[in-house]
């Protein structure tokens, strides 16, 4: 088929944040039978303009806006097209952040030459734009925000002005994310969860909703030889609220307990953006490590990977990603969600306090075959059910239902 593919982010194989890496595992899959156009957005970051070239050299047709840090005048006029944007009460900020009026143009150009069979969009961030096409449309939601009361605990922070700008930012995603999914044919989701939220928002779309856990370019398994005695690992994109949740949880309950239980043990947080809170962990004991250039030497390093997610929606790349790389993963009830394949028996350990992760977590390290063992289940069961080419299977079989529908 020939697809239009649009995204906030261009795919890359090694990126800091999970979307590019389930972008490139769908185009990876998708690339050797289907005619690709890619429009989207890359920089300021430079690794986004490389990851450009790459995809051109893989035959796909990228229709792209490159942004560059604005300096001087140019930073003050968009920060100021920024803030109108937002005060006029509609946009949630994530998605202002990803306008571009050039890719709109570039949307319009390509759906008014109609040459495509699917338009495939990604990421809720894509709703700020518009699709005026009659060829079906798949929108795939990568999180959907749930409505939720007014944090009032937090509003005597330091900060009460960006509490309060966080909270109004908050408030508006329901009425936009209804706004976005109306405009599609179907909505995909990559766990049951999300896609109950989708129904329960607006009943009335439940016959578009699908569920599709998404998959990834499984990276060689990890050298045992290379773990290091009593480490512990937790990936993630610190500007995700719910990674610094976990962040957060970790240095200041679970690893408390597991000093006292395990002399010895230390933790590595890994990843961009962490905030003041999470920098503050720091300490013998626990290292911040910042951006890295690879994720794999650090998973290497590590006897177990740690993913105590508590809140937040959407499938966990950080579980999936640990698993294909034949670690031992001890996560919670909200870290496997949309990992369950047909029922099966998930080879992680999930535990939902503190009492039975430091349990989970103190036993692995303690047992080198156990978790080893648990780690050759966990790749196995990536291979079958989440790996490019099986995601790719269930993606076909969905253009397959809308195109013939």
């Amino acid at each position: 088929m020939r697809v239009l593919f649009a995204s906030p982010m261009p795919p890359q194989p090694q990126a800091p944040g999970a979307i590019p890496l389930v972008l490139h595992a769908q185009l990876a899959g998708l690339k050797g039978t289907h005619q690709i156009t890619l429009v989207t957005v890359a920089g300021p970051d430079p690794a986004e303009w490389v990851a450009l070239d790459q995809l051109r050299t893989e035959g796909i047709d990228v229709q792209a806006v490159k942004r560059a840090e604005p300096q001087g005048r140019a930073r003050w006029q968009r920060r100021w097209r920024f803030a109108t944007t937002w005060l006029g009460g509609f946009y949630p900020w994530r998605t202002i952040w990803f306008w571009e009026p050039e890719i709109q143009r570039i949307l319009d150009r390509l759906l008014a030459e109609n040459r495509f069979d699917l338009v495939q969009i990604e990421d809720n961030a894509m709703g700020i734009y518009r699709f005026h096409t009659q060829l079906p449309t798949l929108f795939t939601e990568h999180e959907v925000r749930r409505p939720r009361p007014v944090d009032w605990q937090r509003w005597s922070q330091p900060n009460v002005i960006r509490w309060g700008l966080r909270e109004a930012d908050w408030q508006r995603w329901p009425r936009y994310q209804r706004s976005v999914w109306r405009q599609f044919d179907r909505i995909q989701t990559f766990t049951p969860r999300d896609a109950e939220s989708v129904r329960a928002l607006m009943p009335e779309l439940s016959d578009r909703v699908r569920v599709n856990p998404f998959g990834v370019d499984v990276p060689s398994a990890a050298d045992p030889a290379l773990e290091e005695r009593d480490t512990l690992i937790f990936v993630g994109n610190y500007t995700h609220p719910p990674n610094v949740d976990a962040a957060l949880w970790l240095g200041h309950e679970i690893m408390p307990r597991l000093r006292a239980a395990r002399p010895g043990v230390r933790l590595l947080l890994v990843g961009i953006y962490p905030p003041l809170a999470v920098q503050a962990l720091a300490c013998e004991d626990i290292v911040v490590t910042g951006p890295v250039p690879q994720i794999e030497p650090w998973l290497a390093r590590a006897a177990v990977v740690v993913a105590p997610a508590r809140i937040g929606g959407g499938q966990r790349m950080k579980v999936l990603y640990a698993m294909a790389s034949g670690k031992a993963v001890v996560t919670t009830s909200r870290g496997i969600d949309g990992l369950a394949f047909d029922g099966q028996h998930l080879p992680v350990v999930v535990a939902d306090d503190v009492e039975s992760m430091v349990e989970a977590t103190k036993a692995l390290l303690a047992s080198p075959d156990a978790r080893r063992d648990l780690g050759r289940q966990a790749r196995t069961s990536v291979m079958e059910h989440y790996s490019v080419a099986a995601y790719a299977r269930r993606l076909e079989a969905a253009y397959r239902e809308l195109v013939n529908g």
